[in-house]
């Protein structure tokens, strides 16, 4: 048996910036060339061939049991399926939960197409009221994580795991970002290639249509059946969480760069200038964080993964919240 890595090697451009995929990733929908040709050569050399993929979480986002883009999991897996591998590796240390990506993938059928499985699979998990929204909302989620800013350099030292738990400081601390740990305010370590407003952007866009698919659940919630009302709520939270994740980092991102310009600036507009961003971003980062209780506080699965346990649990979000307001005290004095 001969196992690579479906899309390592896949070239990307995400606002203008060229990368190559080098982790895992479902914002990437494989196989990338890489893994095609080292199949084509097992196969010449008599050995079956596996997949080696994540179809619940990457490193991408790893605060969720599984991230609710699941047209980009079935593509991936209807394009595996006319590559004829052998099999499949589904899970690494994270990304291990019974979800309905894993259940999708592992039901998936050779000449299947990706939206007949997604509607049966919307239709089995969430019944027939609330269905065709939830298959929307999975849309909606899979089309904007695809504007995800991927490169290793994110992926591993950006604030996107911390989310808003990741408190805001007055002061740049001089701490460097830890992998998949502590991303500090490095800001230059968690844009990787990207430029800073490029990054920012993308993050952005990545939150939108989760912000879209969670309307979008809001509105399956009112017509959802009681057997199936459990199962849209795990969505929901999901979806939710996802959400307030990215667009937390782009505040974060947003906050930082202002407020390291603020110590360099010459005259007292250009300051004015970088204190409403820093105050628009502390308004934006509480309310975030207001949400992101309203998620965890309902789900301990939130905010866990398994190698590192909880990135954090409901009193950070809280640590973070009066971190906020104590930057914000420093803002009206400074005015």
């Amino acid at each position: 048996w001969f196992k690579s890595v479906s899309e390592w090697s896949m070239p990307i451009n995400r606002g203008g910036v060229e990368s190559i995929i080098g982790e895992y990733s479902i914002s990437t929908v494989g196989p990338g060339p890489r893994a095609t040709r080292n199949w084509e050569y097992a196969r010449q050399a008599g050995l079956k061939t596996v997949a080696k993929v994540q179809v619940n979480s990457t490193w991408e986002l790893s605060i969720v049991p599984a991230i609710p883009a699941l047209d980009l999991v079935a593509q991936h897996a209807e394009n595996l399926s006319k590559q004829s591998v052998n099999g499949v590796m589904l899970s690494w240390s994270l990304g291990g939960y019974p979800s309905e990506n894993l259940k999708l993938f592992q039901s998936f059928n050779r000449g299947e197409h990706a939206d007949e499985v997604l509607k049966d699979l919307a239709m089995a998990e969430y019944g027939d009221k609330a269905a065709a929204l939830v298959r929307e909302a999975w849309r909606a989620c899979s089309e904007s994580f695809k504007e995800y800013p991927y490169h290793s350099g994110v992926v591993y030292f950006g604030p996107q795991h911390m989310g808003p738990s990741n408190p805001l400081l007055i002061k740049p601390s001089g701490f460097h970002s830890t992998m998949v740990g502590q991303p500090h305010d490095d800001l230059d370590k968690w844009r990787a290639v990207y430029p800073t407003k490029v990054w920012i952007q993308q993050m952005e866009r990545s939150a939108a249509g989760f912000a879209e698919g969670v309307k979008l659940l809001a509105k399956a919630r009112e017509v959802v059946d009681e057997q199936h009302r459990a199962q849209l709520e795990s969505l929901y939270r999901r979806a939710e969480a996802v959400r307030v994740h990215l667009q937390s980092a782009a505040e974060q991102g947003r906050f930082v760069e202002a407020r390291n310009n603020y110590y360099f600036a010459r005259n007292s507009a250009t300051r004015n200038e970088y204190i409403k961003i820093m105050r628009e971003a502390c308004a934006a980062e509480k309310k975030l964080i207001t949400d992101a209780l309203q998620v965890v506080t309902r789900d301990s699965s939130i905010g866990y993964e398994s190698s590192n346990h909880y990135f954090y649990v409901p009193i950070d979000l809280v640590e973070a919240y009066i971190s906020i307001l104590h930057v914000e005290r420093w803002l009206e004095k400074i005015l």
